[in-house]
């Protein structure tokens, strides 16, 4: 190595201490340890408790489990693809209690709901209460 090489060489070596001090005096007068706020405290399930305390404010007509089951059934041969959605873990947990109530598989309650929402599910008046037709 060449005394020009070696004098670049000790100048970078030196540039990059000075860097490296300085960033240890920054640091350290930056690494001030604060006190976590309280509302960050509150826990998951707390808010789940909460949630569940406080039911809907509109009530509404849940469709039977023949009713799901036929919309499910007329999609039977139609051409699908599969559709995901990332929903709050209360939202699957109610889903979840939803299915069961009415004795239908999870995935026959979504394809309902959203052929609800796309107004594929066509409900008539019978007795009072909504059915669906397809």
């Amino acid at each position: 190595m060449s005394n020009k090489a070696i004098t670049i060489y000790a100048q970078a070596m030196r540039r990059q201490q000075e860097e490296k001090e300085q960033l240890n005096s920054k640091g350290s007068a930056s690494n001030v340890t604060r006190k976590p706020t309280r509302a960050g405290d509150k826990s998951r399930a707390d808010s789940r408790d909460t949630i569940r305390a406080r039911p809907r404010g509109k009530s509404r007509d849940l469709p039977t489990r023949d009713e799901i089951q036929e919309f499910s059934f007329t999609l039977r041969d139609q051409l699908k693809v599969k559709v995901q959605a990332e929903v709050p873990h209360q939202w699957q947990t109610e889903l979840a209690d939803i299915a069961q109530n009415l004795n239908v598989k999870k995935l026959e309650l979504y394809r309902f709901i959203l052929g609800e929402f796309l107004s594929k599910v066509r409900r008539k008046q019978r007795r009072g209460k909504e059915t669906c037709s397809e």
